[in-house]
């Protein structure tokens, strides 16, 4: 299994090629208390996350924002390419095992 160390310059280098500006900040301040998130500043994504989690919360947030991107055409290792698969899919409805109920 890929370490977190490993695994977050590799995750970073994917937005960088899916061209979303990567920053980590404090978001922690006043009424904000988010890991992380993604947004459209400007007319660039952004992900913003938060830079005191440790790397393996890190890894989570940006796993879970990657894996809405289509991230097909970038080269990633086979783990962590399954890793981005397997959240994609928990987050789509899954009709196919729906069709087989009925």
């Amino acid at each position: 299994m890929v370490k977190d160390e490993t695994i977050l310059p590799i995750l970073e280098e994917a937005a960088e090629k899916l061209a979303v500006k990567l920053s980590y900040d404090d978001l922690r301040k006043g009424e904000v208390n988010t890991p992380g998130g993604i947004c459209v500043l400007k007319g660039e994504r952004r992900i913003i996350i938060h830079k005191k989690l440790n790397t393996r919360e890190k890894v989570d947030v940006l796993m879970e924002l990657l894996s809405e991107m289509d991230f097909e055409g970038i080269h990633l290792p086979t783990e962590i390419r399954e890793r981005l698969d397997k959240l994609r899919t928990k987050k789509q409805p899954n009709t196919e095992v729906q069709d087989e109920r009925h």
